[in-house]
């Protein structure tokens, strides 16, 4: 074939290849998978594109002044295992976003990627790298590197722009030399099998911070923080939270699993909004009461008996009580601010629905009978914003109460009572509770 007519074939195809895809280009985005007629990537070049997801196993050639983000898959069915990418003919000068994770790839280069003079985040997950040549990257301020068997990390230390850095799921790593990047504001080390974290003190600027799922009993090093706003806890078995009470600014707090008894060490914590301690058997909970700004609460499958020392919590609007031994919720009639309650799995008995509707129809919520016409049934829950939401159940907010029967034949069954709420834009009242309508049609739903 002789050059006039290779150059007539190349036209056609970026002709058509241009119109095919021109169709489905949106708000600048393009997506491009599994497409057996692609031989090159030039036509690209013809369109004003910011962001390019790309799922091919061939190498790349592609040159673009427009795109900032780039996604590379490779196709997870196909003959043979590629080893490694090849993304030396990129040429893209704008480049702020690289996103090459979930390729499997072995021992994969990064020494190209310093031509990217504005590349700002990376995203290495779930491949086999070399770190030799990353501290050239130095523009990054976003790294992950979550599952890449990593052990040493030395080539971070020259990262100084980095804010945010994700090594979550790297077993044997040595996490020492990322103490010297100051400038982190969010780290995840989830994962990392971490029995000590000494010097974590050392990155003062961090607000976000991951040590979940390790095997730490000490963090007094963590007291130094004293820009923390959201901490991950969650299973360290026996750690020591005592140095917790030195965070004040604390906003977000999980303690899942981590083996507690006792809760005293929170009561300085008088900025947090947000506390799991679920899966902490037979834990004291009287000491919340002095948790004031909480707004978010789960105490799941805890043990707890009675929810009395909650009382106070008067701006709890999210409230997980599930899979405990609880039988009084009078408590909850003091949380006025309350959206989401669940309560599955409990031995609640004495408490009707009603009841619990009525907690939220007192003039300090808005129904003042001077000044408003009285409330209908649906009204009184739906006025207050209230509904119960047990997550397990696909995104319908609903509310289960387990009460026992009253037939004798039936006494060793409890009832599991059903009630939907829907939502309406009717005289904008945000939610629907139709609890009597399901009673008087008995839809109940024994267990």
């Amino acid at each position: 074939m002789n050059r006039q007519n290779q150059n007539v074939l190349i036209q056609e195809y970026d002709e058509q290849m241009t119109q095919k895809y021109q169709e489905v280009i949106q708000d600048g985005n393009l997506i491009i998978s599994g497409d057996p007629d692609i031989t090159n990537l030039k036509f690209i070049e013809k369109f004003n594109i910011q962001t390019l997801k790309l799922s091919i196993n061939d190498s790349i050639k592609l040159q673009s002044k427009t795109i900032k983000e780039l996604t590379i898959q490779i196709p997870l069915f196909q003959e043979e295992q590629i080893l490694n990418l090849n993304i030396d003919d990129l040429e893209l000068e704008n480049l702020e976003v690289l996103l090459l994770n979930n390729n499997n790839l072995e021992n994969y280069q990064l020494n190209n990627l310093s031509k990217f003079k504005k590349l700002r985040n990376l995203d290495v997950s779930c491949n086999n790298v070399d770190l030799t040549h990353l501290h050239n990257v130095t523009s990054l301020t976003k790294l992950s590197m979550q599952a890449c068997g990593l052990q040493n990390i030395e080539q971070i230390t020259s990262l100084l722009n980095l804010k945010d850095l994700d090594l979550k799921i790297n077993r044997d790593i040595d996490i020492s030399p990322l103490y010297q990047l100051i400038s982190l504001t969010k780290l995840n080390i989830q994962s990392c099998n971490l029995k000590q974290i000494d010097k974590i003190g050392q990155l003062i600027n961090l607000q976000v911070l991951d040590l979940s799922d390790n095997l730490l009993q000490h963090i007094n090093s963590i007291s130094r923080l004293v820009n923390l706003k959201e901490l991950n806890i969650m299973s360290n078995e026996g750690v020591d939270i005592t140095p917790l009470g030195d965070l004040p600014g604390l906003v977000s707090l999980d303690l899942e699993s981590c083996g507690l008894k006792q809760l005293s060490a929170l009561k300085p914590l008088v900025n947090l909004q947000f506390l799991d301690v679920s899966f902490n058997s037979n834990i004291n909970i009287s000491d919340l009461c002095f948790l004031s700004s909480l707004t978010n609460l789960l105490l799941v499958k805890c043990d707890l008996v009675s929810i009395y020392a909650l009382k106070s919590l008067v701006n709890l609007e999210n409230l997980n009580i599930s899979y405990n031994n609880i039988v009084y919720l009078d408590a909850v009639c003091n949380m006025t601010n309350l959206q989401e309650l669940s309560v599955y799995s409990n031995n609640i008995e004495d408490f009707t629905l009603e009841q619990l509707q009525s907690c939220f129809t007192n003039k300090n919520n808005g129904f003042n009978s001077q000044n408003q016409k009285q409330p209908t049934k649906n009204e009184m829950l739906s006025a207050n914003k209230f509904r119960a939401v047990e997550r397990a159940f696909e995104k319908r907010f609903q509310i289960y109460l387990k009460r026992k029967t009253i037939q004798k034949s039936f006494e060793k069954f409890k009832l599991k009572i059903n009630v939907a709420v829907k939502e309406t834009r009717e005289n904008n009242l945000g939610f629907i509770c139709s609890a009597a309508q399901l009673f008087e049609q008995n839809q109940f739903v024994s267990q």
